[in-house]
């Protein structure tokens, strides 16, 4: 028995591993919630819209994809999330290649979202 659950122990981290690779998106190392963030609206300013401040002033452009089928949660957070102005947020975000007309800060997709937690110490 000891063997047998070792050889299925085994086998389950090296497909899981091996899957890694892949095109597929399978979330082997996942993003996590760690970067306190504002939401601003910039809509003022010509091709902006709502964006995130970090706490050292820093502005991050978030991409809005496209997509011809909803993505699941896991593979795009923030389309299921309602971004309202002056919201507190922590992200977790990768830098992207897309463009921008707002040219505010840094474009970054966003690999997860959380509402800050309201009685949360700063």
């Amino acid at each position: 028995m000891r063997i047998s659950m070792r050889l299925f122990g085994f086998t389950f981290m090296l497909v899981a591993l091996w899957q890694c690779g892949t095109t597929e998106v399978i979330v082997c190392f996942p993003q996590e919630c760690t970067t306190k963030a504002t939401v601003k609206d910039l809509t003022g300013l010509d091709g902006c819209g709502l964006v995130f401040e970090l706490e050292d002033g820093t502005i991050l452009e978030p991409e809005h994809r496209v997509y011809v089928q909803p993505p699941k949660p896991e593979e795009d957070p923030l389309f299921y999330f309602e971004l309202v102005a002056g919201q507190k947020v922590v992200i977790g975000y990768e830098s992207s290649n897309a463009g921008s007309y707002c040219m505010a800060g840094e474009m970054v997709f966003i690999t997860c979202i959380k509402q800050y937690p309201a009685g949360a110490a700063e």
